[in-house]
């Protein structure tokens, strides 16, 4: 009857609103409940939904130690308005060499986070970065820069080169949210510096990967 009414606890909790799903651990009381969820609410809030859910529909005070909270981002690469064009090999519009944005993903538990960012190359190898985040918009900016980077160290080494970032802000530009990106790209024993900038379409870490890639493979192709 214990587990059962676990079980049952369980699915209820994955009707509370933003919660994508939960698990439950515990013999005849929770032990850990563990929930996935968007970032539509903060965490604070689902917690309290998941005390109250548990205390008023199956009499089970839980203490919000136990209650573990992971808030997932899924960030498009492009404008929400604009159906994402396929990927073109390099023969029918992309530069040789050139990577795009395969997908941005950001992650969010408390005050913490990550990002994690994905380019494709024109022979189809992937290449994923991550990078520690924050609840601000320039904190998750720049873990998108970082991440950013990690995801090109293949094709920097490669080339026996080296990317810095120095600046990654938030900032308005008139009445749009921008994010502006200055990074510098060492080569050969020169260097040259590397300004980027995005309009925020949906979050700033889309926009800092969009400014600073754009920015990179402007420098790789002299253009």
């Amino acid at each position: 009857m214990a587990d059962r009414r676990l079980e049952q606890l369980q699915v209820e909790l994955q009707r509370i609103p933003g919660v994508r799903s939960a698990r439950v651990v515990g013999d005849e009381l929770p032990t850990e409940i563990h929930i996935i969820a968007s970032p539509e609410r903060t965490a604070k809030q689902l917690v309290r939904d998941v005390q109250s859910l548990a205390t008023a529909g199956f009499e089970m005070p839980i203490d919000h130690r136990i209650v573990s909270v992971v808030q997932l981002r899924e960030v498009t690469s492009e404008a929400p308005t604009e159906q994402r064009p396929r990927p073109l090999p390099a023969a029918e519009g992309r530069p040789e060499g050139r990577p795009i944005l395969e997908r941005v993903v950001q992650a969010d538990k408390g005050d913490q986070g990550w990002v994690k960012v994905a380019l494709q190359w024109p022979d189809g190898t992937v290449t994923e970065g991550v990078g520690e985040s924050g609840m601000s918009r320039n904190a998750r900016a720049r873990g998108a820069a970082a991440a950013l980077l990690h995801a090109l160290r293949p094709a920097l080494d490669a080339r026996g080169a080296r990317l810095d970032v120095e600046h990654v802000s938030c900032q308005l530009v008139g009445a749009a949210e921008t994010v502006m990106v200055r990074a510098t790209y060492y080569h050969s024993g020169a260097s040259a510096p590397l300004v980027g900038i995005a309009l925020v379409h949906d979050d700033a870490a889309g926009a800092a990967v969009r400014a600073l890639l754009h920015a990179f493979n402007r420098r790789l192709h002299g253009t």
